[in-house]
Formats: C-alpha cells, structure tokens, sequence
C-alpha cells in the first residue's frame, strides 16, 4: 500500500474545511472501517454501532461519516471523536476522493523519470528482485514492487507501484498489473472526480497471468490473487477481487470490483460477473455467462443471466412443451 504524511491543518486551505479543522494530526494512509489503521483517512458511508465499535479503537485519523443524531450520543463515538478528528458530510465517499486527491498532488509536483536499464526493461526505485527471476526486455516495474524467486516478467510486461508477487509465476506479454480500478464519485456541481487507488495488488506463488491481462489495484486494501491460479490471456479483474487459490480465469472474462472467488473454481471463456458477488468453492461458470447473484460452492452456472444447469435444463423442458401446445412460437 502506497503511504504520505499529511498534516490535518492543511485541510484548512480547503474551502469546505476552512476553519474546521481544530487539531494537529499526521495521517500516513488510508484505512476501512472494517480494518481500520491509527494515523490513516477513513470514509464511512452507512455508519451503525457496530462500525463504531469496531474502530473505537483509532487514533490520530480523520474519519469521514454521515450526519446521524442517533449515532452521536453513543459512547464509542465520543470516544472516537475524542482521539480522531471526525467530520460530517453529506456524501462520505465523495469527500475522501476529493481529500485524498489533494493530499497526493501536494506530493507529486512532477511524475517520476525513468530510465531504460542495460538489460532494457525499467526498473524503478525500491524494487526488490529475487533470486533466478528473469525479466525481458521492454517490461516496467515500478517503485517499490516486489517480486519472488524464479520468476519469468515477459517483454511488454507493466507492473504498476507496490505490487507483491510470490515465487515461481509468469507475467506474459503485455499484461498490465496494478493500475488504477475505476472509481468515480461527483461533487455538487456533477464535476466527477478519481478514487485514488492505494491498496496495489498481491499476487501469490506458482501463478500465471496471461498476455493483455488487467488486474487493477485495490482501492484502500490490495486486490490478491492466490497462489495457483491461472488467468488467460485477455481477462480483465477489477479493483478490490479476491480470486481463490487453484482458480482458472479462461480467455476475456470479466470480474467486476470487490467480486470474491473460491478456490478451485473455472470462470469460463467471456463470462462476465457483476461487482460484489461471491463465488464458492468448485464453482463452474459457463462460457459467455452473466453472473448477477453469490454462487454456492460446487454449482454450475451458465446464461444471461446465469442460473443453475438444473434451472436452465427445467425451463427449457417447459419452453418445449409449450412450443409443442402451440402457447408461444419460439423461443431462443
């Protein structure tokens, strides 16, 4: 995950937050709700007592929440407003993109200059290499990447800041791992502004990602893929997955942001599954399939919109029956 330091006074240059902001705090990262970190910006949309109790805990953070007169009169979030600096907004997501946009472009006044190394491929800062990994000419790495023991990086390979992978993986040709996932949010005029994208991605051993692969970052937290999964050439996994160990991701699938795969499970040619589904275990997704609903583990799944083999089979005895009564004329 990438880090800063920013100083909570400097919010006061903002115009919404002018003289709002009372207190001195050095924020290094961005956290969640669900997994939060002393000294980070956390955004909460829908906040409960739960999600109270679970950061009641941090320290040094500028918490970002929904204006809610029940919530504050609850024990945890006076405490939390007592060791964080806790602002209400309307729109919580809205206001961490536009925050944390101005914090990293006080940092990046210039982008960084890299350079073709001798055995032409770039190498940016902090990067560490392991041992019998080889990497051909044309691939880039940037800063702060780290990569496993015999590994093979194909030329054309681009793999973006803070990536981790494990041992034994291929990258093939012109794969693209660590960009920033899409993330939009508007502000009140409708002008729409980036989510920067810090979590990076972690990959795992024994992997393989195929050529022309898209595998974004994830937004706070990283995107990973297990060890032993295979991705075909072509496949595009949006920001914030969890692709199980032993998956396979055949040739121009699609997985939507935050979706989560089971292990051992085969994603078919150019299927395509909607952002936060859960896939189970063993899971089959046929080819061409359009997942819109969580799979349980060892299910088979095929269509648009994709149900079970049982369900498709059992429409489809219907459909002919119907057909042969004459009740409809076709149907495809």
């Amino acid at each position: 995950m990438r880090r800063f330091c920013f100083n909570s006074y400097e919010l006061n240059n903002l115009t919404k937050y002018k003289d709002r902001i009372d207190r001195h705090i050095d924020v290094y990262q961005v956290s969640t709700a669900s997994s939060p970190k002393n000294n980070s910006l956390i955004f909460i949309n829908k906040i409960d007592k739960q999600i109270l109790k679970n950061i009641s805990s941090t320290k040094e953070s500028i918490i970002l929440i929904k204006e809610n007169p029940e919530i504050i009169k609850d024990e945890d979030y006076l405490l939390i407003s007592k060791e964080n600096i806790v602002l209400k907004v309307d729109n919580p997501r809205r206001e961490y993109a536009i925050i944390l946009n101005y914090i990293l472009q006080r940092e990046k006044a210039t982008y960084a200059e890299y350079k073709v190394n001798a055995l032409g491929y770039v190498l940016g800062k902090g990067v560490i290499i392991g041992n019998g990994t080889k990497i051909e000419p044309f691939a880039f790495i940037g800063d702060y990447c780290s990569i496993g023991d015999n590994c093979i990086i194909k030329s054309g390979a681009k793999i973006r800041e803070n990536t981790v992978i494990g041992d034994n993986c291929i990258i093939k040709e012109n794969c693209v791992i660590g960009d920033e996932g899409f993330g939009i949010e508007r502000d009140e005029q409708g002008i729409p502004y980036r989510i920067p994208h810090l979590g990076g991605v972690v990959i795992g051993s024994n992997v393989e990602v195929g050529a022309l692969v898209s595998i974004a970052q994830g937004t706070i937290e990283p995107t990973i893929i297990e060890d032993y999964v295979k991705i075909d050439d072509c496949a595009f996994i949006a920001h914030n997955c969890k692709i199980g160990r032993g998956t396979y991701i055949i040739a121009n699938a699609e997985i939507s942001g935050s979706v989560v795969i089971g292990r051992n499970s085969w994603i078919g040619p150019s299927a395509a599954i909607i952002n936060g589904v859960k896939l189970g275990n063993n899971v089959t997704v046929g080819i061409g399939s359009v997942v819109i609903k969580n799979v349980e583990d060892g299910i088979v799944v095929a269509g648009n919109p994709a149900d079970t083999t049982e369900n498709l089979r059992r429409l489809n005895k219907i459909m002919k029956s119907l057909l042969a009564k004459g009740k409809i004329k076709s149907f495809s």
